[in-house]
């Protein structure tokens, strides 16, 4: 195991429960047996791709980190090369691109927010914040809308894409469509989701797998009702546990060669959380289980500036949000908008993308000038 506490984001996590072993012996057989294949798939010109192929070639291993959805994706894949390359190439450059400041002309990774709204009030997030859960902040995506963002996304590069962003996702009546739409596009990796695990309906668990889901991540923050019910205000604990176990099951009877890896994630609000039973509770029904120490508070704007944190936040170069109504963001820790990068609905992405306006904030990062511009200024995320 990891260092038990590494910062990631606005939080600590600490990995109570890792992915199981990596094994690529497999993956890594069939390219050393089509290295002329892997070479001829990538342009003389794109020298990311250049230092993975000949890394590989002299190793006969990866330079970047392999996580469990990565090798489920490579498994599920093995005898579509071309996929295997692609995927791979990209996963590289994800790695590096935010690392080294690298602007590739488009977001390589897409957070598209279906739903703004949430049914839950948990007191450590934005929800809460009543100057939010009302016009203009809150809507439902045109489904019109969505599937023309997810065609240029997957014309322009971007290999993975998430539905999720400040509300919760499963409460668009078109969620399950929005996946199997996401499903039959070829350039697009990968897939998630996130979700508090309130709607997980029978329609929308056999969505989750019929259409390739990479990953879902399910909100908890505990394992006892009284403590859960008060930190998810609204929810039904024993409702979620039916629903997530309902999860596990369809995929263990009905589809069992699914890549879709199922993850509990938690936020240890209040600091005392029995980490050891919270995973033995989630972990008979799930892949993997994380709890998280929060670092700030929720609400990024009313947090004091952080003077001494200046590196260059790598989300402005490796993903974009695009909230229901258009608005693009680097993060969601500004869920009112105020880097609003341009309209979606009027622009395109990789126009936005390249725009002097990103362009500027990216330069403040690289000057280490983010303590001028709000709400970068009050952010603790740190990649140092």
């Amino acid at each position: 195991m990891e260092s038990n506490l590494t910062k990631i984001g606005n939080s600590k996590i600490d990995p109570i429960s890792i992915d199981s072993k990596i094994n690529l012996d497999e993956i890594t057989k069939i390219l050393e047996e089509n290295l002329v294949f892997f070479e001829n798939q990538i342009s003389k010109d794109d020298e990311h791709a250049l230092e993975l192929y000949n890394y590989f070639k002299k190793n006969k291993e990866f330079n970047f980190p392999i996580n469990k959805p990565i090798e489920l994706y490579l498994k599920k894949n093995k005898t579509n090369l071309k996929k295997i390359v692609g995927y791979l190439i990209f996963r590289y450059k994800f790695y590096i691109i935010g690392r080294k400041k690298i602007n590739l002309g488009f977001p390589p990774y897409l957070l598209i927010e279906p739903v703004s709204a949430c049914n839950l009030r948990c007191p450590f997030c934005f929800q809460i914040d009543k100057s939010f859960t009302k016009k203009p902040f809150m809507g439902v995506i045109d489904f019109e809308f969505f599937k023309k963002i997810v065609d240029e996304a997957n014309d322009i590069g971007v290999g993975s894409v998430t539905l999720a962003s400040r509300g919760e996702p499963t409460m668009h009546k078109k969620y399950a469509e929005m996946l199997e739409y996401l499903s039959k596009k070829e350039n697009i990796f990968e897939v998630k989701t996130n979700t508090n695990g309130t709607f997980l309906s029978e329609k929308i668990c056999h969505a989750i797998f019929k259409y390739n889901v990479n990953q879902v991540v399910i909100s908890s923050d505990h394992y006892i009702k009284k403590d859960y019910e008060r930190l998810r205000l609204g929810s039904n604990f024993e409702k979620v546990v039916e629903n997530v176990d309902r999860l596990y099951e369809i995929r263990k009877k009905f589809y069992p060669d699914a890549i879709t890896e199922i993850r509990i994630s938690g936020i240890d609000n209040e600091r005392n959380l029995d980490r050891k039973e919270f995973k033995n509770f989630w972990i008979k029904r799930s892949d993997h289980v994380t709890a998280m120490y929060p670092l700030e508070r929720w609400d990024t704007y009313n947090n004091k500036p952080h003077d001494k944190i200046t590196d260059g936040c790598e989300y402005l170069w490796d993903r974009m949000y695009v909230w229901f109504d258009g608005k693009t963001n680097p993060c969601d820790a500004d869920y009112k908008s105020y880097l609003n990068y341009g309209d979606a609905k009027k622009n395109s992405l990789k126009k936005i993308w390249n725009d002097k306006i990103i362009e500027k904030t990216r330069r403040m990062h690289l000057a280490k000038e983010r303590n001028k511009i709000v709400p970068c200024d009050r952010c603790g995320v740190t990649f140092e």
